[in-house]
């Protein structure tokens, strides 16, 4: 009977345990995204109010281990494979271990598993980063337009600014072009730019936070220096991604 009783116990406190140290992980990868977060603020501060310049995965930490001529795609478009010394914000964080999540669980994108260590590493350990910058430059096209996390703000609210003067390879937005800096995501953790919820969040790596099989979640973080912890296809009826004219009634402006 006591065993039976201490077996029922287990039972109840170990899911409670479970989602208290998950709740834990989440908070510390919040407080990663708020030195990071400041990092970006110290490194725009030094370069007259302008954006690091930087792919969405090469923004700070160690060198990833995909290189740039691996034929894995998202290593060429996202980067990953630029030292640790040319990685803009590591100047800037205490070290560049702050740019490892401990919710990591890999690469949502399974579909492009051609490699066997990319079916099994972690986003820190392919890329020297568990974090998206939305810088909207990639190594494949470069800086033609603020794209910004393209699910969340569309083309921006300067879509047709851009439409006719891209910006110039080379540089960089102002944080002030923002007009709604507490609407506007400049990092999140990297489940957060996965599209197709029907097709990636089952995953079980991209369920980094919580499973939930209907949604993603992710961490987010503001350029007004708030972050929540967001749905990833929380859109609305009216937003239709990427071709979403942007305005102030979508989630994310």
């Amino acid at each position: 009977m006591v065993i039976g009783i201490i077996a029922i116990l287990a039972g109840l406190l170990l899911p409670a345990l479970a989602q208290a140290k998950a709740r834990a992980r989440r908070v510390q990868c919040q407080g990663n995204l708020r030195q990071i977060g400041l990092g970006v603020l110290m490194y725009a501060n030094d370069a007259h109010n302008r954006m690091p310049l930087a792919s969405s995965q090469e923004l700070g930490g160690p060198q990833g281990r995909v290189a740039a001529t691996d034929p894995w795609l998202p290593a060429r478009m996202f980067g990953g494979a630029l030292p640790a010394e040319q990685r803009p914000l590591n100047a800037y964080v205490a070290h560049p271990g702050i740019f490892s999540s401990s919710c990591d669980r890999g690469e949502p994108l399974w579909w492009f598993d051609t490699a066997a260590y990319q079916a099994k590493a972690t986003c820190y350990e392919l890329y020297g980063t568990s974090y998206f910058y939305a810088s909207g430059y990639n190594r494949m096209g470069g800086v033609i337009a603020p794209m910004g996390i393209a699910k969340f703000v569309g083309p921006e609210f300067s879509y047709h600014e851009f439409a006719t003067h891209p910006l110039p390879l080379g540089e960089s937005l102002t944080t002030s072009f923002y007009r709604h800096p507490s609407k506007k995501v400049v990092l999140g953790s990297i489940p957060i730019y996965r599209t197709m919820s029907g097709v990636v969040a089952p995953s079980p790596r991209a369920q980094w936070y919580k499973p939930d099989p209907h949604a993603l979640w992710a961490n987010a973080w503001f350029l007004d220096g708030h972050f929540e912890f967001v749905n990833v296809f929380a859109y609305g009826p009216d937003y239709a991604g990427v071709e979403t004219v942007p305005s102030e009634t979508n989630p994310f402006y």
